[in-house]
């Protein structure tokens, strides 16, 4: 069994976002062994969903109120949720997959991303793709920094080995 790393090397694979999973694939150890030896070294990863829902409010101020519109509850926003929870490896409900898998697969069959502007009545819309947009699912909003690599690719369209889908990793038209 090949042992993990140094806790400087294990602190970067922390703080570059490579889950627990990953780093135990990598190294040939337990996922258990991995996730003790961040408790030692005083690492400890946030729930999956509140990982989310940060990430999510770091990129867009969601209108919430409870007497006019609000956009919080919105349908796409929380299927946009599951879609990155599952992505990251958390759990999801058969009802919540298939939604999440229904709006994957909308962005992927019109070409758009998800945008949020608080000023509209809906809030949330379907844009088209832009290069810039690369393979992720939402419009990253100019001058927000991108977060950790595992959250940058839980807001990624899945892989695919559909030549069909090439269009949509930001590389074709």
């Amino acid at each position: 069994m090949t042992k993990l790393p140094t806790d400087a090397e294990m602190a970067k694979l922390f703080h570059l976002g490579v889950t627990d999973a990953e780093i135990a694939k990598q190294y040939d150890v337990t996922v258990q062994a991995v996730n003790k030896r961040f408790v030692k070294m005083d690492l400890r990863r946030k729930p999956i969903a509140l990982r989310v829902n940060e990430l999510v409010k770091s990129i867009w101020d969601v209108k919430t109120s409870r007497t006019g519109p609000s956009h919080h509850n919105a349908y796409v926003l929380k299927n946009l949720k599951v879609y990155m929870r599952t992505q990251l490896g958390d759990t999801a409900s058969e009802a919540q997959r298939r939604e999440a898998d229904w709006l994957i697969g909308r962005l992927i069959r019109d070409d758009v991303v998800i945008d949020y502007n608080a000023e509209t009545e809906q809030g949330w819309a379907y844009v088209p793709r832009k290069p810039q947009d690369g393979r992720r699912i939402i419009r990253w909003p100019e001058g927000k920094e991108l977060p950790a690599a595992d959250l940058q690719r839980a807001m990624e369209l899945p892989e695919t080995d559909d030549p069909a889908h090439e269009a949509h990793d930001g590389r074709g038209a």
